[in-house]
């Protein structure tokens, strides 16, 4: 059953934007754990690569690290978290700190899910993710960012298709299978025809995906979205591949400490723009301000599943009540601010009311009860505002 903030019917700004006769026109949606189920491969690989970079850090076979998926989980919810190769690179260096730089310390007692809310902590006062890790554990725990970004990827995407893709040739998982196959999509066909029927015609993606597994990705979306054929982005599309090396080519660029332009990839329907961690990391506000610049949008809403995403949200917002809209700067200037955008949530029982303190709009078990949520919303505009349909 999906969950609608009691007062959100009241916010001015959805309010005014109802009694004008118009509607919410733009959706905007994170892919891992809302368009595609990525607990049985993310999750996993995290926690595979983890126990590999432990035990090589330590030099010692140890029986178990106990890293579960409710502490991946954990730490998605306590925000800057996001990316998994920071993530693997943050459960590695506590566990790494525990055995070793923390024995017979009290830090060596501390659950990953007592560390976890510390991070939260951290985050809610503007110093989580990355600045907290190293704030916090010595340094001598931490395993530089590129060997716990390949010893990721190689629990990922298996020793044959990491090489294929990147070329690189596997050392911290040189038998691993891969778990890239185990993913599933949620998006279903009815989704998009409903939100279409709706008024809410532009689809865009803000992701922390990389280039190289763009292509699978959205081969499988469009092919699941439910829209004529005439209006999907194929990726076999020679379009869709340009744009994909394009970003490659600007991953490369922040590989390589480089400046990426924020160019986003623009295609047709259903998706027709895509942002991907080569323009923005997430919660950075200025990539919500430039999708919806891009689509033009009039009123929007962004559905995610992670601390990051509603903070995205929750960011662009507190950026425009500040008065970015008349900021001339050219960061600001690359925005549109100011425009009515709900932050949507897929939480699981557990992980909803983490979300609905922090200030999320609508929460949904699935995805698929996103146009159910948006009709009852209308519903209850209607009764407390007097809006005509």
């Amino acid at each position: 059953m999906f969950w609608i903030r009691p007062d959100l019917a009241q916010l001015s700004a959805l309010g005014a934007l109802a009694q004008a006769g118009k509607w919410l026109d733009t959706a905007l949606f994170d892919i891992d754990g809302v368009l595609i189920d990525t607990s049985a491969s993310y999750r996993l690989s995290v926690i595979a690569a983890t126990e590999r970079l432990t035990r090589l850090m330590l030099g010692e076979r140890l029986d178990a690290l106990h890293v579960t998926t409710d502490d991946v989980v954990r730490f998605k919810l306590a925000g800057g978290f996001n990316n998994d190769w920071y993530l693997t690179q943050t459960l590695t260096a506590l566990c790494v700190a525990q055995a070793r730089e923390w024995r017979g310390q009290p830090e060596a007692s501390r659950t990953l899910a007592q560390w976890a809310a510390l991070a939260a902590e951290a985050t809610h006062c503007g110093q989580g993710g990355a600045a907290w890790l190293h704030a916090t554990v010595p340094a001598s725990a931490i395993p530089d960012l590129a060997v716990a970004r390949w010893a990721h990827d190689e629990c990922y995407w298996g020793a044959n298709l990491v090489r294929v893709l990147y070329g690189h040739a596997p050392q911290y998982a040189p038998e691993a299978p891969g778990v890239v196959q185990n993913e599933r999509l949620l998006l279903e066909p009815a989704l998009l025809p409903a939100l279409r029927a709706q008024g809410i015609t532009h689809f865009g993606v803000i992701t922390g995906r990389i280039p190289p597994e763009l292509a699978n990705v959205l081969r499988r979306l469009t092919m699941a979205s439910g829209l004529p054929e005439e209006r999907l982005v194929v990726a076999r599309d020679v379009r869709v591949e340009r744009a994909i090396a394009v970003i490659g080519e600007a991953m490369n660029r922040v590989d390589h400490g480089e400046a990426a332009a924020p160019a986003p990839v623009l295609g047709r329907s259903p998706f027709s723009l895509l942002l991907t961690g080569a323009h923005y990391s997430k919660p950075d506000p200025l990539a919500l301000a430039h999708a919806l610049r891009e689509l033009r949008a009039s009123a929007a809403l962004y559905i995610g599943d992670t601390a990051d995403d509603l903070d995205l949200v929750l960011r662009y917002r507190a950026a425009s009540d500040r008065g970015a809209a008349t900021d001339t700067t050219e960061t600001a200037s690359i925005g549109a601010w100011g425009i009515p955008t709900l932050a949507v949530m897929v939480a699981s029982d557990a992980t909803a009311p983490t979300f609905e303190r922090r200030g999320a709009d609508i929460i949904l078990p699935h995805v698929r009860e996103l146009p159910t949520a948006l009709n009852a919303l209308r519903e209850r505009l209607i009764a407390e505002r007097g809006v005509a349909n």
